[in-house]
């Protein structure tokens, strides 16, 4: 509908106005709750504006609106505020002006890749635009700076306000000062007299930028400032959460200029934002963890003793958090309580007191603690979950499966071969023997195969393990029989010595799995070409997986390169990064080896693989540097 049209009646339809309420996606600045008419007074000309969307002259209105709709982002946060005007004519206004805005979030003066990551920002999904602002932090010299900045003060998702001025802050400080300066000065120009929160935060941040270092008397003020209003009824009222958020904020910056005091000290102080819930205290407990913060999740345990003790998932973060510190025996206390919360049935009479469905819960609750534990990279725990649900449940059931499968991955990933066979063996024994077992794994997508394989795969790297190549390879050859999908097992026969026989049967498996991958790529690609099923993410895992093999064994090592990169711009994990830093090590680029292998690390902490590869990355780049300075 043309916008001349739209407001030729003060009076705005019933249904119009429902929807333009439904379609309002914004929040209340600073999470207010009552806006006052005063606080919309001003003498700019977008106030001034703003206050004629009201008037009872309708080529008022009009005109107010037209000119509204060309000023763009410069008009756009003040409607956005607007939006919560107490002149409810005014507040529909404001309101669809916010919808209908053609926004042009990048400027001339941006390069021209700041323009292309905020090309159609607007039109994204709350994910992808969370997305194109990471993005915009990656970028070398800190271009997306003036984007990220124009983002935190003009975003109408609050939420993503702030995380464009967190990602910000997160960037590491230049250590030329000059640089540092200019930076400063670029924030403080791009938000003007803005009186978002990540505005005040960017604030902060400018003047940490132009010291060269992290003022925690500052980030307390502030912190201090934005408490004080949680009570207040003023537009900048602060809620709960978003405080503490800043505190979280405040404290990771804390620690990343080495005071990791001072932050423990913020998170004390501020505990009391904490909703008493079990999700509200779970989230804290898993941020001082993951920022290494352990004496807070004790803290948080005092706190909230009640709610916190009979949840194992908190009581495994007491049970880390002492055994940080030292004490394994309280430690280990607090980890057979959590163990023991979720009891399951041993005997025939304590099967019969609980449904088949509670029984299966029970069993899920204790993988997917497992499964947390395990990605926090306290195995021995997670074992003990793992092992739990094994012990109880019957060998011919679909959860003894799910759970056999786990603990064996997370056993294979530490080189634990021979209880990976112990693991899966009773699994093949049932489904040779149990063709109605046989048909339900195939069901929930486990293939019998695959456990033979792997069985067959981990006898072998134990007889490896232990000289006994001779009896290695034909359990290899069998393995990769039955699974040729897992490369993995190929690369091993490539690194086992044997024969001339051995090698020519080895090369012919290889020649072939590197043919087979490539046409695979190749495939993908002009399936996405010509815009079939196949999506990006496909073609990425189609070269991750050639560019794997590539490199762990021989053939087109710059090509195995320039699929893994290419990967990496379709869809980005952590597997691809590993394969990215194998890449560059197969070249002899230590130093990119190392630094996609820390990103890879980044992204899947505690993995026992991932840091394998770093450490024989960073033992080949000594090596090197060793033989060059020798005379």
């Amino acid at each position: 509908m043309p916008i001349d049209r739209m407001f030729t009646d003060r009076r705005l339809p019933i249904a119009l106005a429902a929807m333009l309420f439904v379609q309002a996606a914004s929040e209340p600045p600073g999470g207010c709750v009552a806006i006052a008419a005063d606080d919309f007074q001003g003498d700019t000309e977008v106030t001034q504006l703003i206050e004629q969307l009201g008037a009872a002259s309708y080529a008022t209105r009009s005109l107010a609106m037209e000119r509204l709709q060309r000023m763009g982002l410069e008009a756009f946060d003040k409607l956005n505020l607007a939006q919560f005007h107490p002149d409810i004519e005014i507040e529909m206004a404001a309101r669809y002006l916010v919808s209908s805005l053609i926004v042009s979030w990048s400027k001339d003066s941006d390069p021209q890749v700041i323009r292309d990551t905020l090309h159609e920002y607007g039109a994204q999904s709350e994910s992808e635009r969370t997305s194109r602002i990471e993005m915009l932090a990656e970028f070398p010299d800190r271009q997306g700076l003036p984007a990220l900045v124009r983002l935190a003060k003009f975003e109408t998702s609050l939420r993503l306000s702030r995380v464009a001025a967190l990602t910000l802050m997160q960037q590491k400080m230049h250590s030329d000062p000059s640089e540092r300066s200019r930076s400063a000065e670029l924030i403080n120009e791009g938000l003007g007299n803005n009186q978002r929160q990540a505005s005040e935060w960017l604030r902060v941040y400018a003047k940490d930028l132009a010291a060269g270092e992290y003022s925690a008397e500052r980030w307390r003020q502030l912190i201090q400032q934005q408490r004080d209003q949680m009570d207040s009824p003023s537009l900048t009222v602060s809620s709960r959460e978003s405080v503490l958020e800043l505190v979280q904020i405040c404290a990771m910056r804390a620690i990343d200029a080495g005071q990791r005091e001072v932050a423990l000290s913020l998170a004390r102080e501020n505990i009391d934002l904490i909703v008493p819930a079990t999700r509200n205290i779970t989230d804290a407990c898993s941020w001082a963890i993951d920022h290494q913060l352990h004496p807070f999740v004790l803290d948080l345990r005092d706190q909230f003793r009640p709610m916190f003790d009979p949840h194992p998932v908190l009581l495994y973060g007491a049970a880390e958090a002492e055994k940080v510190a030292g004490n394994d025996e309280r430690a280990s206390e607090l980890a057979d309580l959590a163990l023991s919360i979720l009891p399951l049935p041993r005997t025939e009479e304590e099967k019969k007191a609980m449904t088949p469905k509670e029984i299966e819960d029970t069993a899920q609750a204790h993988v997917e603690i497992g499964m947390s534990l395990q990605k926090r990279g306290l195995f021995f725990w997670a074992e003990r979950e793992y092992r739990k649900v094994i012990d109880a449940e019957e060998i011919g059931g679909q959860p003894s499966a799910v759970v056999r499968d786990q603990l064996a991955s997370m056993l294979a990933e530490l080189q634990r071969h021979e209880e990976v066979v112990a693991v899966l063996t009773p699994l093949i024994e049932r489904v040779d023997k149990d063709d109605d077992f046989k048909q339900q794994l195939n069901r929930i997508f486990f293939r019998y195969n695959h456990f033979r394989s792997e069985v067959l795969y981990h006898g072998a790297l134990a007889k490896i393990k232990t000289g006994h190549l001779d009896e290695a390879r034909p359990l290899l050859t069998q393995a990769y029989t039955l699974s040729p999908s897992n490369i993995d097992i190929l690369i091993t026969m490539y690194r086992t010595d044997g024969d001339e026989e051995w090698r020519r049967h080895v090369k012919s498996k290889l020649d072939a799995a590197v043919r087979r991958a490539a046409s695979q790529v190749q495939t993908a690609e002009m399936q996405v070409q010509g815009q079939r099923q196949m999506g990006l993410a496909s073609v990425a895992e189609l070269m991750n997986q050639y560019a794997w093999l590539i490199s762990n064994t021989e053939g087109d090592k710059q090509l195995a390169l320039e699929y893994s990169l290419k990967s990496l711009e379709l869809d980005a994990d952590g597997a691809k990064y590993d394969t990215c830093g194998r890449c560059y090590f197969a070249i002899g680029d230590y130093d990119n080896a190392i630094r996609m292998q820390k990103r890879a690390i980044k992204l899947v902490p505690h993995s026992p693989p991932l840091e394998r590869q770093l450490k024989e990355f960073e033992s080949a780049r000594e090596a090197a540097e060793a033989q060059q300075e020798s005379p």
